[in-house]
């Protein structure tokens, strides 16, 4: 038998809760049509509540087994480094030359733990992220297999999404 029980407050009418206006904003960029979109909306929360805007660019570095290919990887890895800081740069850019104060990080590692860390350490209120990233965009079409997968483990943006501490705004 499925017996269910309902909240003590059950009868009681809806409430709306009082919200603070958010002044420090996170946002994950990989440079994705979402993404853009996603800076976008968060320029127009900052330029409302006069907000911080945070970009943070995260990327992982590649692996390699028993050291084999190690100076390869090395290599990549600093490449990777790179394109991730200019690309912070250049959104960090696009919202300074709309008067949003603003600034980028670059973080290697597992992104959706990087992004989540980031909001308890900079204090971030509110995290604005694209629905799908880069990954999404120049993946081609996706197999049944893939589908299913993403449906189980789900993006990066679903994963914040279950695990933040804070609201999180998903730009489509």
């Amino acid at each position: 038998m499925n017996v269910h029980t309902r909240p003590q407050d059950w009868e009681d009418p809806v409430v709306l809760p009082e919200v603070v206006s958010p002044q420090r904003l996170l946002v994950p960029f990989d440079g994705s049509h979402n993404a853009e979109r996603a800076l976008a909306w968060a320029a127009h929360v900052s330029e409302r509540e006069g907000a911080e805007v945070i970009v943070l660019v995260g990327f992982e570095q590649p692996l390699t087994l028993r050291g084999r290919g190690a100076n390869y990887i090395e290599a990549v890895r600093e490449q990777l480094e790179a394109e991730a800081k200019e690309l912070a740069a250049e959104a960090v850019r696009l919202l300074l030359g709309r008067g949003v104060r603003a600034r980028g990080l670059v973080v290697k590692g597992d992104v959706p733990h990087a992004i989540l860390d980031t909001v308890d350490a900079e204090g971030c209120e509110l995290v604005v992220i694209g629905r799908q990233g880069l990954s999404a965009e120049v993946g081609g079409m996706p197999s049944a297999l893939d589908r299913v997968r993403d449906m189980l483990q789900g993006g990066v943006a679903d994963k914040v999404i279950r695990h933040a501490s804070v609201p999180v705004m998903v730009v489509a």
